[in-house]
């Protein structure tokens, strides 16, 4: 009996030390411009709980539709569908970010199918999905790390993400008001869950910028016109964001817009994309 008491207080204890789990999903696209090209649209949906996340990542990349004509050099279209493990680190000084993912891109990655979906809802120029690259494995591995310089109101990002797709490193700066330690996923690359508050309700509000030099881009090669050149992707990248965020005891509620330099040489103008994250802990 005493063995099972104290099995019983033993399981109670480690109950209540684990941290409560959270689901988040964040929604990426660039219909808040209206512009439907290059990166169009991206959706995650993930668990977390005591530092350790499980998500499912879909990601859509487009020609400019609208404006393409037979001899113009764009990109093709690509999709990529991951599934991603997590593991964050939290601490007054320092956020520390570990991501694994692995998935598929090419058809099986069913951007064709996502992309018909959304758009018997919102209209979008029509897209030749056929021009789309074939199935290839895509893998990545991806580590940030966010340290606050002062009292919080100025960070800094830097990382790296490496895959058989996609790879490169990357640096940038943020300046945040209201509640400092939130933290925004579009300059660090990696998943980045808004912890409610538990307590009084708060808000946080930010402008940043980043820096990424790119080694690798896979889904930047074939032309959509099928008689150009390859394309060729860019060495640097460049992107400001701006946000806002409303956590409080239901979960939070995080609105950003952002802003890409030219990723390849025969992209017309940069490429800008809003985000939409809620989180809800049960």
């Amino acid at each position: 009996m005493r063995l099972a008491a104290a099995l019983i207080a033993s399981c109670a204890a480690g109950a209540a030390a684990a941290g409560e789990a959270h689901w988040y999903t964040q929604i990426t696209n660039d219909v808040v411009f209206g512009t439907d090209r290059w990166y169009t649209s991206g959706l995650r949906i993930a668990r977390e709980q005591d530092g350790a996340e499980w998500g499912l990542v879909h990601d859509v990349l487009t020609p400019d539709g609208r404006n393409w004509h037979p001899g113009m050099d764009d990109r093709v279209p690509a999709a990529r569908l991951l599934v991603s493990r997590a593991w964050h680190d939290r601490g007054p000084a320092l956020l520390q970010t570990i991501e694994l993912a692995l998935g598929v891109t090419g058809p099986m990655a069913l951007g064709r199918q996502v992309t018909s979906a959304i758009h018997r809802l919102i209209p979008a120029p029509h897209v030749e999905w056929d021009r789309q690259g074939h199935n290839a494995v895509d893998a990545n591995a991806a580590l940030t790390r966010t340290q606050p310089i002062g009292p919080g109101i100025l960070k800094v990002h830097y990382g790296a993400s490496l895959g058989t797709q996609v790879a490169f490193a990357h640096a940038g700066f943020e300046l945040r008001a209201g509640d400092t330690t939130v933290s925004s996923s579009l300059l660090r690359f990696v998943p980045t869950p808004s912890y409610a508050s538990g307590g009084e309700n708060r808000w946080s509000a930010y402008a940043e910028m980043s820096a990424r030099g790119v080694a690798r881009n896979e889904l930047i090669s074939r032309n959509y016109d099928p008689f150009g050149p390859d394309i060729t992707y860019r060495r640097f990248v460049s992107r400001v964001a701006l946000g806002a965020a409303w956590l409080a005891r239901w979960g939070s509620l995080t609105l950003e817009a952002a802003q890409d330099s030219r990723e390849f040489d025969a992209q017309t103008a940069p490429g800008r994309f809003g985000s939409i994250s809620i989180q809800i802990p049960f």
